[in-house]
C-alpha cells in the first residue's frame, strides 16, 4: 500500500450508516468521558501485542487482493483488528501520540467555532484570513506537527486530509465558514485516516501478487471501508460532544472511537 495520493476526493455511494452499523445504539455522551491519564509512549506496541500477529491479516488481505471481494476486504479487516490491533486498545495505543497532536488541531477549530481564534500552543487561526486554502492547511499542519514526531509524514498527512475535508468547497481560508458540523468532519477524517494508515503500515508483501494499479483500486477500497465504520462509529459521539473542547477532550474523544472502531470491525 502506501500510495495515499491514489485516495479518491469522494467515496459516491457510500452510506453514512451502513447496514451492518444500522441496529447499533449511539455511544455514550463523549463528552462526560473521563480524562484518559497519559499514554506511556516508552511502552511499544510489541509489548501490548502478541508476536506474529500479522500472520492472519496479511494472508487474508492477500486472498483479498486477488479477489477484489469485498467480504474479502472485510475479513482482513477482522483479522487486523483481532490480532494486530489488538481488538481496538493496541490500536489505540499505538495512535497515542497521533491522537494527542490531532486533538491540538481538532481542539484549535472547534474553539475557532466559538469565537477563540487563539490555539493552546499560541498559533492564532485568524492570521490565515483571506489565504490560499491550502496554503492555510500547510501553515496549520507546520504549527501543530513540528519535526521530530514518530511517523511524522502520516500524521502530517492524516492533519491535512482532515483540514481539506473539513474546509471543502473553500478557495480562501474563511473562520466564518466553519461550523460544529466542519469540526466533526475533520474528526471523522482524521480517526480514519489514522486508522487506515495503520493498516497501510502493516500490510508487508500482501500486495505483491497485483499489479500496482490494482494494489492502488484494493486499497481505496479498503479505505472506503474504514470511512464507512468511523463515520458510523464516530457521527453520534461527536455531535453529543459539543463545541469548545480543549485538547484533553478531544484526545479522549479520539481514543475512544479509535477502540470502537476496532472493536466494531473485530467483529468481522
Amino acid at each position: 500500500m502506501g500510495t495515499s495520493q491514489s485516495k479518491p476526493s469522494a467515496r459516491p455511494g457510500s452510506p453514512l450508516v451502513p447496514s451492518w452499523a444500522a441496529a447499533d445504539p449511539p455511544p455514550a455522551d463523549a463528552a462526560n468521558l473521563p480524562q484518559l491519564p497519559p499514554a506511556d509512549e516508552t511502552q511499544q506496541p510489541d509489548e501490548i501485542i502478541p508476536p506474529r500477529r500479522h500472520a492472519n491479516f496479511r494472508r487474508a488481505l492477500k486472498q483479498f487482493m486477488r479477489s477484489g471481494n469485498r467480504d474479502d476486504a472485510r475479513r482482513a479487516l477482522g483479522h487486523y483488528s483481532r490480532g494486530s490491533a489488538g481488538s481496538g486498545s493496541g490500536g489505540a495505543q499505538r495512535m497515542a501520540r497521533a491522537s494527542k497532536v490531532g486533538g491540538g488541531v481538532i481542539s484549535a477549530l472547534s474553539n475557532a467555532v466559538a469565537g477563540n481564534t487563539v490555539a493552546s500552543n499560541g498559533f492564532d487561526l485568524a492570521s490565515l484570513t483571506g489565504r490560499p486554502v491550502q496554503d492555510a492547511i500547510n501553515e496549520i499542519v507546520d504549527a501543530f506537527c513540528p519535526p521530530g514526531i514518530i511517523d511524522e509524514d502520516i500524521l502530517r498527512a492524516s492533519i491535512g486530509e482532515a483540514l481539506v475535508e473539513a474546509l471543502d468547497g473553500l478557495d480562501k481560508f474563511d473562520l466564518a465558514a466553519l461550523d460544529d458540523h466542519a469540526v466533526v468532519v475533520a474528526t471523522r477524517a482524521f480517526i480514519a485516516e489514522m486508522v487506515f494508515s495503520s493498516i497501510s503500515a502493516d500490510q508487508g508483501q500482501s500486495v505483491g501478487s497485483v499489479s500496482p494499479q490494482e494494489a492502488v483500486i484494493r486499497e481505496n477500497d479498503l479505505r472506503i471501508l474504514v470511512c464507512e465504520v468511523t463515520d458510523a462509529k464516530a457521527t453520534p459521539a461527536l455531535q453529543q460532544a459539543g463545541s469548545s473542547l480543549s485538547q484533553t477532550q478531544v484526545e479522549g474523544l479520539i481514543h475512544s472511537i479509535v477502540e470502537t472502531v476496532f472493536g466494531e470491525m473485530s467483529k468481522w
